[in-house]
């Protein structure tokens, strides 16, 4: 009985402890943000491929990239077991496979800033679904979503021409992203309430179930699609920017935000999101020489003071 006892406070991490695990989960939290800012860089050096071409790929390498991991790590072994063994550990997994695929097709057709921008929406549609089971948003909240969107309107209402296919094909790219949002929001928020019960899967493992649920899904669905998946297309230097967006934008920083998340408060987390339309604006300056739209800076001004005022009365509400 005092070994256990014993052993159960041994569990439990000092402050000594405590101080360089917040550290290692905050550099795990801004590398998270940083390559993740990397993916529509990547998405877009690739050759014109189908988007279940690309998703699938990017999930495969993740998946094999993570593959050591599952032999290694006992705890993540563990974990990945454990999801394997519950159905909405694989509902959750599929949403994050979706929301990959869906957000690949969009940053193949519009610019990288405005695709990241709008990945970063998530807290809209929270609202949204709090509202629907009735706990109704306050004025923050509430004027925080009016702005977002507001910066939203001002960035897609000038693509919504139609006058030829190119603005048709840019504005379906936003709406695509926005779809994406749509899908985190509701893993986020269906992962919240079942944190809240006490029965939510393990971050990691959901994170590994979902390269391995999404790339032997999407692997089939492209061997079986009627169009052409285009991998004859592939040379030497396609290879390496798929190695670079399986490993340093899907496997690297899924597993470091699922870290992050553990260690760190919902809110400091959930403020990466944040930071990726810069970083991804900055290298698609640096790297692809894309110029931002007029009204992008005004709108995305909008809709990230928008979303932090969200997130900034969702953690009054946590310490509360």
């Amino acid at each position: 009985m005092e070994d256990a006892e014993f052993a159960k406070r041994r569990a439990v991490p000092t402050c000594k402890e405590t101080v360089p695990m917040q550290r290692n989960a905050l550099l795990a939290a801004g590398l998270t943000s940083l390559m993740w800012g990397l993916t529509g860089i990547f998405v877009r050096l690739l050759p014109s491929l189908p988007p279940l071409t690309v998703t699938a790929g990017r999930l495969l390498v993740a998946l094999v990239v993570v593959l050591p991991i599952l032999g290694l790590v006992r705890s993540s072994r563990q974990s990945f077991k454990s999801a394997l063994d519950r159905p909405v550990a694989h509902v959750l997994a599929l949403l994050l496979a979706g929301y990959y695929l869906l957000a690949t097709a969009a940053f193949q057709m519009a610019p990288v800033a405005e695709v990241a921008l709008l990945l970063s929406t998530p807290p809209l549609f929270v609202l949204s679904f709090r509202r629907i089971r009735g706990d109704i948003p306050n004025r923050t909240e509430i004027g925080g979503a009016l702005l977002a969107v507001t910066g939203i309107g001002l960035i897609l209402v000038p693509k919504m021409s139609f006058a030829g296919d190119s603005p048709i094909h840019h504005l379906t790219g936003n709406i695509l992203a926005v779809c994406a949002a749509g899908l985190t929001a509701f893993y986020a928020y269906t992962y919240r309430i079942l944190h809240e019960r006490g029965v939510a899967p393990e971050a990691i493992g959901v994170s590994l179930l979902t390269f391995t649920l999404g790339s032997v899904i999407l692997v089939l669905m492209v061997s079986l699609a009627p169009t052409p998946s285009g991998l004859d297309t592939l040379n030497g230097h396609s290879l390496l920017v798929f190695l670079g967006l399986g490993v340093l934008s899907t496997a690297i920083p899924s597993i470091g935000f699922a870290l992050a998340s553990k260690r760190l408060p919902a809110v400091v987390t959930a403020t990466i999101s944040l930071f990726i339309p810069l970083f991804a604006g900055l290298f698609a300056f640096l790297i692809l020489g894309e110029k931002l739209s007029p009204m992008f800076i005004p709108g995305g001004i909008l809709v990230l003071g928008g979303i932090a005022m969200i997130l900034r009365q969702g953690r009054g509400k946590a310490n509360d």
